[in-house]
């Protein structure tokens, strides 16, 4: 199996996605010696002092998987174009626990090389705060194939260093995991991405990580299982998750991001691909967000201890109704007003990325429907009346100005129909003769 497992994973060492146009720079941590890979995006580069320091650089600590066939260097190149669109520093740590030819595979337990890269992790971390404008409240623990393994397991032994994990066609372990420690990370956001084709070792333990964060109650977990992709490099989803929940957005719209179709996974992680996660949860009493920490709003001072991870959107499940003091007059109560009878709520909804924006719109769109239908249903989607796809989601690009009706209609397997619809507003843009020619939808 395992032979068998890093033969198909070879199909996944290239790395397609294009080069940034930032600085990539092998660096050495100098108390550990470690090597790391350190990616500058372009708007860091260019900018100068006083650029740098009003605004949020927000660091993606991405976890290669099985040396010789994914590197550190690996891991960086195929973040480069991700962290120009949304400002990302990016380290990418060099692993020992994770070699093909000295590694210990699949991990079951705490080794000695994975100690010593938890340890190299933590001092670089320290030297990129140290020496760049990295932002350390906001701080991606992500993964590919193994190096899943030390993603999930630097989280949960490190909640106070990371905001949330988001790990792509990842292998995991519970026995690597305390889950006496989780009551730390409950509301960390944690994404998990699997793909249709993926290998057999990394679907199985993609689908037990699933279990263990759903398991453990935690807030605001999403994972999502996209059709026809198999061991690839996905690090769009991931960047997009990272931006919404670090509070930042693209400089430019990820193409290949609204390219990606599900075809299961859970509300979250649905609501994800499609363009909107909603709210977050956040632990009880804690203060709303600051609303200065937007995307160009300045970071700590450097060496400043970070503080806890801060969710930049959502609310609790639900708000508390505060009780009259002891001894109080009750306050009065609006009179009820005559109930008339109410429609029961329908279960299928529709989520859009836009309901109004000028053409060409790019729509991203999902079913929000119970998670038993994502399987079993049948899903029609048509805009004016035209079929324009299957499936829980998809997307399309409306290059006219105009009102459109966007609908879909389930039938489940019992035979009942369910039918959802938005109004879309496409607009004409004042100067379309001003638009640069890169504005033009491929």
């Amino acid at each position: 199996m395992l032979a068998g497992t890093i033969l198909l994973g070879l199909t996944g060492c290239a790395v397609p996605q294009p080069r940034g146009e930032g600085r990539l720079e092998r660096v050495v941590e100098p108390t550990t010696r470690r090597p790391y890979y350190l990616y500058l995006p372009k708007d860091y580069v260019t900018a100068d002092d006083a650029g740098r320091a009003g605004r949020r650089w927000p660091l993606v600590v991405t976890f290669h998987g099985m040396k010789p066939y994914d590197t550190g260097y690996y891991q960086a190149l195929e973040w480069e174009q991700e962290a120009d669109r949304y400002g990302f520093i990016v380290a990418a740590p060099v692993l020992n626990a994770f070699d093909f030819f000295f590694g210990e595979f699949p991990l079951r337990r705490i080794n000695g090389a994975l100690k010593s890269d938890e340890q190299a992790t933590l001092a670089i971390l320290d030297h990129v705060f140290q020496t760049t404008r990295a932002d350390p409240n906001h701080v991606l623990a992500t993964s590919w194939s193994s190096g899943g393994y030390m993603a999930h397991y630097m989280l949960n032994r490190h909640p106070d260093r990371f905001t949330c994990l988001a790990v792509r066609q990842s292998n995991f372990s519970a026995a690597v995991l305390d889950g006496a420690k989780t009551s730390q990370s409950l509301y960390h956001p944690v994404l998990v991405l699997t793909t249709q084709n993926d290998i057999g070792i990394c679907r199985a333990e993609s689908r037990e990580a699933i279990r263990w964060y759903e398991g453990y109650g935690y807030k605001n977990f999403a994972w999502v299982h996209i059709s026809r992709l198999g061991h690839e490099r996905t690090p769009d989803t991931a960047a997009d998750f990272f931006a919404r929940v670090a509070g930042v957005t693209p400089t430019r719209p990820p193409r290949v991001l609204v390219a990606r179709q599900a075809i299961d996974g859970n509300p979250t992680g649905l609501a994800l691909l499609a363009g909107n996660m909603g709210q977050m949860q956040k632990p009880p009493g804690e203060p709303p967000p600051d609303p200065t920490l937007g995307a160009r709003a300045a970071p700590p001072a450097q060496g400043a201890t970070p503080r806890r991870p801060v969710m930049t959107a959502g609310t609790p499940a639900a708000a508390t109704v505060a009780a009259d003091p002891p001894g109080a007059a009750p306050a009065p109560r609006p009179a009820r007003p005559t109930e008339t009878p109410q429609k029961p709520l329908s279960p299928l909804g529709v989520r859009v990325s836009s309901a109004i924006g000028f053409e060409p719109l790019l729509l991203v769109y999902s079913a929000d429907c119970p998670a038993e239908w994502h399987r079993s249903a049948d899903f029609l989607w048509t805009l004016n009346g035209k079929k324009i796809g299957h499936g829980v989601n998809g997307q399309r690009t409306i290059t006219e100005p105009g009102d459109y009706t966007l609908e879909v209609l389930v039938v489940t397997p019992q035979g009942a129909e369910h039918r959802a619809s938005r109004r879309i507003r496409v607009l004409r843009h004042v100067e379309t003769s001003a638009a640069p020619a890169t504005n033009s939808v491929p």
